[in-house]
């Protein structure tokens, strides 16, 4: 699969372009932002397609493992945190530069207790971002004479966008007096999020790379989660089989949150960050992409050292547009 490969628009077929344009009128009016929407102590950084930046639509399923500590004590109370989260994600192309990728997700989130368990679900934070790709081409030397007009694309690809989340997952502040107020379906918040994306591919090696910052809104409780910077990176490599094509990778990603806020002060330890390390692979065979990743902590201070993050698992099955 082309790495730069956009769309044909002359030989779209009419059924995907009913298909792009569905997509678009559902994720306009419901929509996406990090891998745990509602949660500020994700761990894993932003994720906007899979690693060929091709269009497509599909579902995504991520796991993550906390353990919070109420208290500075060894007795202190312990719980241990699961959150479930399944997405509706995609790419969808608006025209040459533009496109848009977006999330729809449903949280299942359970924490278990020594003496009892929580569990809350339901429909999460939607959002959407608006990209634009900047085109690079490759430069000519000064003594080369060239009659062709179309000038060659560049390995290198960097795209800009700016992105919203909508408060579409429900807010229950009587959860935030736990110490991981991050167990919640959404945070009630309406908040902006702008990002770069930086490709380059050379024969069968690649890398991406991301880099976003979420400001972050008051909801109607006068509670706002901190502002987040977000980071990513991966490097793959494409092993071309018989009939499918193989892409192992391994990358980084981190975040760093700034302190929460309640009626305009800052609550006590309730910043930090966060850096993992992931292995994963995709398998494309014909318009299907099936994806693996596994990510775990490197090095984390989240709610000073009494929010634990262990580790995080996803698998996404995406459709070429």
């Amino acid at each position: 699969m082309n790495f730069y490969k956009m769309i044909d628009f002359q030989n779209f077929k009419i059924t995907k372009i009913t298909v792009l344009l569905l997509f678009s009128l559902f994720s306009f009016g419901n929509i996406y932002a990090c891998d745990l929407c509602s949660c500020t102590t994700t761990g894993g950084s932003s994720s906007f397609g899979d690693l060929s930046m091709s269009n497509f639509t599909g579902l995504r399923y991520i796991h993550q493992n906390y353990e919070s500590r109420d208290g500075i004590f060894s007795n202190s109370p312990i719980s241990k945190e699961r959150f479930n989260t399944y997405q509706l994600w995609g790419r969808v192309p608006i025209c040459e530069s533009f496109f848009v990728t977006a999330v729809i997700p449903f949280q299942d989130l359970n924490r278990e207790f020594e003496d009892r368990n929580e569990h809350i679900s339901g429909l999460g934070d939607i959002n959407f971002m608006t990209w634009y790709q900047i085109k690079l081409y490759k430069k000519r030397a000064d003594d080369e004479v060239d009659f062709n007009t179309e000038r060659e694309r560049s390995n290198h690809m960097l795209n800009v966008g700016l992105g919203i989340k909508l408060p579409t997952g429900e807010f229950e502040e009587r959860l935030t007096d736990k110490v991981n107020p991050g167990f919640q379906v959404g945070t009630g918040s309406l908040d902006v999020f702008p990002s770069i994306m930086y490709g380059y591919s050379k024969n069968n090696f690649g890398v991406v790379a991301n880099l976003s910052y979420y400001f972050k809104s008051k909801n109607k409780n006068d509670y706002k989660f901190g502002d987040q910077f977000s980071y990513g990176s991966s490097a793959f490599y494409n092993i071309e089989l018989k009939k499918v094509t193989v892409k192992p990778f391994l990358g980084f990603s981190g975040d760093i949150y700034d302190s929460i806020e309640q009626y305009g002060e800052q609550l006590q330890d309730t910043n930090g960050s966060i850096f993992n390390g992931s292995i994963g692979s995709e398998f494309n065979r014909d318009d299907f992409l099936l994806g693996i990743k596994y990510t775990l902590p490197i090095h984390q201070d989240l709610f000073d050292g009494n929010v634990e993050s262990q580790q995080q698992f996803s698998v996404y099955l995406n459709y070429a547009l």
